[in-house]
């Protein structure tokens, strides 16, 4: 019975993840916001709130929240996912590299130098990852271009 209605709130969990991110594609960032919640609220209930498929629901969420300029929340979130993506997959896992590069993003205007050292992580961890010249390398590789433009 309960594996059942875990089976079911993982899959509803999943819907709602992929409104959150058809409506953040959108622009729909109000409706993406509510569809990220109950994702997460959904995947805790089904996996445990310190699971990975949670902390990927997080970090869907701390995306919405940055887009909405609510940093300290997404901040928040963006920290408890990568915490548990190092103690349960490892510190040189894709998923680590996800949530640095979205932390770095989120205060490059207020911690320049914190962000360049995030991402240059992010880059080592996805180069080993995905290879050099992947798309999502030359999407850190730019990012890291235009903090280069920051006064550190």
């Amino acid at each position: 019975m309960w594996r059942t209605r875990r089976r079911h709130l993982a899959e509803d969990a999943t819907r709602h993840r992929a409104r959150a991110t058809l409506a953040y594609a959108d622009g729909r960032f109000a409706d993406a916001e509510t569809a990220a919640r109950t994702a997460l609220a959904r995947r805790e209930r089904a996996d445990g709130a310190d699971s990975p498929a949670a902390a990927e629901d997080a970090v869907a969420l701390a995306a919405v929240l940055a887009a909405l300029d609510r940093r300290a929340e997404a901040n928040a979130l963006y920290q408890r996912a990568l915490a548990t993506y190092r103690r349960r997959r490892g510190p040189e896992h894709y998923d680590v590299a996800v949530c640095l590069h979205g932390l770095a993003l989120l205060h490059a205007d207020t911690e320049p130098a914190v962000s360049r050292r995030r991402l240059q992580a992010a880059l080592r961890i996805k180069r080993s990852a995905l290879g050099g010249i992947h798309p999502e390398v030359v999407e850190i590789l730019d990012d890291m271009a235009s903090l280069s433009r920051v006064p550190a």
